[in-house]
């Protein structure tokens, strides 16, 4: 086989394939549950259950095809080449599994963020964990029955190797799945557990996580005795002395009093160019970082359902106030709840450091561009000359390479400067998105119609 070779997202076209993919993603995202502990006893109603530990890893597809196998990620990434999880691959023609792909840890838990770094560095260390069946001998997954397809992944797969079938243990009792969490999860700081009901949803049971966050902004509603705190929006302090918002959190607990927590924010009010919007369309009020918060959380999600990483903005606290400067590759809380105010915490930046989920988030370097570099597609420049003055118009195209880490920013960007000497405003300038590099030519051939006539000549 060939050297292993990563691509950039989107590389992967097979339209049929891509399809099926789609479509599993999708129906199979709507049946996952997200479930603490506590909760199992009143969600698990649907016996039997088949139960597996959770692999901290990312979603990617195994496609098996006989000299030639692939793994493909849900953001159209494709991995080839000679790496044990594709050469051990199985000697099988038209399959396609579903499973996490990340690093084993013989003594420990694997983490997702050492995914990205062994596609980048070394993808030997690289392991595949199938746990469904996408497409097997021409059949689809939606025409077999789970157990069905836990029975092929059995045949074609080993227990345990670079690719293998997730181990599953089916059970008839709550009972039963309690005592399996705490085997696998409990005693050996596990991510969590899959269960898969007879009913067809999938339960992922998860510990609580606990975050101490800084207060960056609050809104408010009227109460049964005035004005009380609505919500606060939450976040941590990233290493370059910028602050990343995690998400918004309206769940707090009684013994909090709503009231005396908006007493406390009011005074650090502060001016900001970055502007958050309630649920209820007030815009949060934001508030200098002074305030830390202990929340419990139910998870911490870095993608959102079409597999794009979830970006956040970074912001800089300068003497006007926030300034929000950049975006980043980031994540988002799943049913935040605030705790407690944690008063013992006086060094907000030390107290609510961003290590605190830097190994639950996935940061896919490959997704990710924050350096600037763009490829210019097109650059024209004509000039005009009338006895003493030049006059100048320019036309620059170029490719962004950030639409696809961040869906808010557009492929290409079509750029016209016009500078006239004579004019009152000298320099005038039109900025116009596009999807594509049709479209983006398009723009260009209307602008260069619009504006360059006779008289005007093209630069070399």
């Amino acid at each position: 086989m060939s050297e292993p070779v990563v691509s950039q997202p989107g590389v992967f076209e097979d339209a049929h394939l891509k399809s099926l993919i789609d479509t599993y993603r999708q129906v199979v995202a709507q049946r996952y549950t997200l479930c603490s502990p506590t909760d199992m006893g009143r969600m698990l109603v649907a016996p039997p259950f088949h139960v597996s530990r959770k692999i901290d890893g990312e979603l990617w597809f195994l496609r098996v095809r006989q000299g030639d196998s692939q793994l493909i990620a849900a953001n159209g990434r494709v991995l080839r080449g000679d790496v044990p999880v594709l050469s051990e691959a199985p000697d099988h023609s038209d399959t396609v599994l579903a499973g996490e792909l990340h690093v084993p840890k013989p003594d420990a838990r694997e983490r997702v963020g050492d995914v990205a770094a062994a596609l980048t560095s070394d993808s030997r260390l690289l392991g595949f964990a199938a746990f469904d069946v996408i497409e097997h001998d021409g059949v689809s997954w939606r025409d077999m029955t789970y157990a069905a397809r836990l029975e092929v992944l059995r045949e074609i797969l080993p227990a345990t190797g670079p690719v293998h079938a997730v181990p599953v243990t089916t059970v008839s009792s709550p009972l039963d799945v309690d005592g399996l969490y705490g085997d696998l999860v409990e005693a050996t700081g596990g991510e969590g557990l899959v269960v898969r009901c007879s009913d067809g949803r999938i339960l992922k049971v998860k510990p609580e996580i606990t975050l101490d966050l800084a207060v960056l902004g609050f809104t408010v509603r009227e109460g049964s005795s005035g004005q009380e705190l609505r919500s606060l929006l939450v976040g941590l302090h990233f290493a370059d002395d910028t602050w990343i918002p995690l998400g918004t959190v309206g769940n707090i607990a009684d013994a909090i009093d709503r009231k005396d927590l908006l007493a406390q924010a009011i005074p650090l009010e502060v001016p900001s160019s970055y502007r958050k919007a309630a649920s209820s369309g007030q815009l949060y009020r934001m508030i200098r970082p002074e305030l830390v918060v202990e929340c419990r959380v139910l998870d911490i999600q870095a993608y959102d359902s079409k597999e794009r990483p979830i970006r956040q903005p970074r912001l800089t606290m300068t003497d006007q106030g926030w300034d929000a400067t950049s975006s980043i590759a980031a994540a988002t809380l799943i049913n935040p709840v605030l705790e407690r105010l944690r008063t013992d915490k006086p060094n907000v930046e030390e107290g609510t450091r961003w290590q605190q989920v830097e190994t639950l988030v996935a940061r896919d370097a490959s997704a990710t561009n924050d350096s600037g570099q763009v490829d210019i597609i097109r650059r024209q420049v004509w000039t005009k000359t009338s006895k003493d003055k030049v006059d100048v118009r320019k036309l620059l195209v170029w490719k962004t390479n950030r639409d696809v880490a961040d869906p808010n920013y557009p492929a290409y960007v079509v750029h016209w400067t016009d500078y006239s000497a004579g004019r009152k405003t000298p320099l005038t300038r039109e900025v116009r998105p596009a999807m594509t590099e049709a479209a983006a030519e398009e723009l260009a051939a209307g602008l260069i119609a619009a504006n360059i006539k006779k008289g005007w000549e093209l630069t070399p």
